[in-house]
């Protein structure tokens, strides 16, 4: 059974999908859907059933999606304080083999140290060992909400070296490439 007209457009917002968007996907022109939105027009079954499956597809697709972050992400996340010492911070990447942490203080994130920043300190002074990590930390990790589509995710990762995954205003996870490749 199909909804209500009015409830077309309820969906296409609680999906983030902009009339153009959603014009493109289903082959209508934008202008039809702001029409149909509006109820300047009364369309046609077949274009409401059209409309109202192409917003279920999209709804199922970014479920799908936000399942295979949970999924993917690692969940326990490795971060350090911003008093940590760089040497302490190399060790901990160290022992957990990751190349990168955020740093948190008081469930904030406010800075990030990557492996490569802390050899490039350490080759240029090696007495950087014992400099506290807020004095060179690097820019914070772009946080995201579990329900964010992977391949929005994915495409943070081509410029940043980790994503943070939060539910609400808590940090469940983070997402590096490596976590992106498990994908089957």
């Amino acid at each position: 059974m199909l909804p209500d007209l009015a409830e077309l457009k309820i969906l296409r917002k609680k999906l983030n999908i902009s009339q153009a968007e959603l014009a493109r996907i289903c082959g209508l022109n934008q202008s039809t859907i702001s029409r149909i939105e509006n109820q300047q027009v009364d369309p046609p079954y077949s274009t409401f059933k059209m409309l109202y499956s192409c917003l279920k597809n999209e709804e199922r697709r970014k479920k799908e999606s936000s399942e295979q972050i949970i999924k993917l992400m690692t969940q326990n996340i490795i971060s350090i304080h911003p008093q940590t010492k760089l040497k302490n911070a190399i060790t901990l990447m160290n022992k957990y083999n990751v190349s990168q942490l955020p740093i948190l203080d008081e469930n904030r994130n406010i800075g990030s140290i990557t492996s490569k920043k802390a050899q490039e300190l350490i080759m240029e002074n090696s007495d950087l060992l014992n400099i506290e990590i807020s004095d060179v930390k690097e820019l914070p990790f772009p946080e995201v909400d579990k329900n964010w589509n992977l391949k929005d995710v994915s495409d943070l990762l081509i410029k940043y070296p980790a994503v943070l995954i939060k539910e609400f205003d808590n940090y469940i996870g983070i997402m590096t490439d490596a976590d992106v490749l498990k994908l089957p």
